[in-house]
């Protein structure tokens, strides 16, 4: 696997994603719908941010165990 491959799905996990209520989270690498919640903390300021970990097979973000943020507004 080469390192620039690895680079450019870090970068996507960390820019990360918007929260659809309707979707959920789509994981910004494999493109699968509602990756699952990890970790959920309080409304900030009309923000809610999730943190998502994919778990379709032959994700990238998935074999590496790469969480991804997403934003939801109010």
């Amino acid at each position: 696997m080469s390192a620039k491959l690895i680079a450019a799905a870090l970068a996507k996990a960390k820019q990360g994603v918007t929260y659809s209520p309707k979707d959920g989270a789509v994981c910004p690498w494999c493109g699968a719908v509602r990756i699952p919640v990890t970790s959920s903390p309080k409304w900030d300021g009309g923000i809610k941010v999730r943190y998502h970990k994919c778990k379709a097979d032959g994700c990238l973000l998935a074999k590496m165990g790469q969480g991804v943020k997403s934003i939801q507004g109010e």
